[in-house]
């Protein structure tokens, strides 16, 4: 694997040992539960305690979860019918770069590695990809099918395409409500399809034994914008009218457009005088 480049995050066995040991032990942080979907691509996180009948999330977060989920399934069918793999970064981006209900928040460089297989591989992904920690073993079940998804991809795009750069990815959408706030934050996964392929090919993800798996992810950040989100922007767009609140605006407004000289200035006149 090539040295890593500045600002990328590396996962290998040591890496992972280090933050746990160096966590620091006064944090008491909030207890979240999972649940995740069949397929591994909807990740739903709650920091609500249990009670006999299970969590129950108040009704707008309930509805905010339900948008994702008819998006999801959209996506899926769109691809289906359009004749590519849900896997096909190239169309994947596309769709989420035109549907106006992404804004990107962050890019990083992943440098994945490990010695393990199965459910252990696909738990370690987890907990790099997505900070998560603790039994990750049902979560891992479910990443399998993903991981299995991602390098069939691999072999069929490499198979069928001149273009050496072409990539491999899919999309987690990680629904949380959290301490009474809700937050969406799909997650885009990418790799180069042939190196997505010659891991694929060994055969590590779903086999026993132990293969050496290296990998360079690209992880992007994204925050998704429900429709029912986009209409409760009408009273903002109210309050941002307001002329009280414009003159706010402007005031700061100038002060920032004040050329530094001029404040200099300004500064020598007031010690003149």
């Amino acid at each position: 694997m090539p040295t890593p480049q500045p600002g990328t995050v590396v996962s290998n066995a040591q890496t992972r040992a280090a933050n746990l040991t160096t966590t620091n032990s006064n944090e008491v942080p909030a207890t979240k539960q999972f649940v995740v979907n069949a397929t591994g691509n909807l990740f739903i996180a709650s920091t609500l305690n249990s009670t006999a009948g299970g969590s129950v999330l108040p009704q707008e977060a309930e509805n905010a979860f339900g948008e994702v989920s008819v998006f999801f399934a959209a996506l899926t069918k769109a691809m289906a019918e359009a004749g590519t793999s849900l896997y096909d970064y190239d169309a994947l981006n596309k769709l989420v770069s035109s549907s106006g209900l992404f804004v990107k928040v962050t890019d990083s460089n992943i440098q994945f590695e490990s010695k393990q297989s199965g459910i252990t591989l696909s738990s370690q992904l987890i907990q790099t990809l997505l900070g998560l920690s603790g039994n990750l073993a049902s979560i891992g079940k479910s990443l399998m099918d993903m991981i299995a998804g991602m390098g069939q991809a691999s072999v069929s795009i490499s198979a069928s395409s001149d273009n050496q750069d072409k990539k491999v990815g899919t999309i987690i959408f990680v629904c949380e409500y959290l301490l009474g706030a809700i937050s969406i934050a799909p997650i885009i996964i990418s790799a180069d399809a042939n190196d997505v392929k010659a891991i694929w090919q060994a055969g590590p993800c779903l086999q026993g034994g132990h293969t050496d798996v290296q990998l360079s992810l690209c992880k992007s950040v994204y925050l998704f914008v429900p429709p029912a989100f986009v209409k409760q922007a009408a009273s903002l767009n109210e309050a941002m009218s307001d002329p009280e609140f414009n003159n706010l605006i402007e005031s700061m407004r100038s002060v920032i457009a004040v050329p530094p000289q001029a404040t200099a200035a300004s500064k020598t006149t007031k010690k003149d005088s």
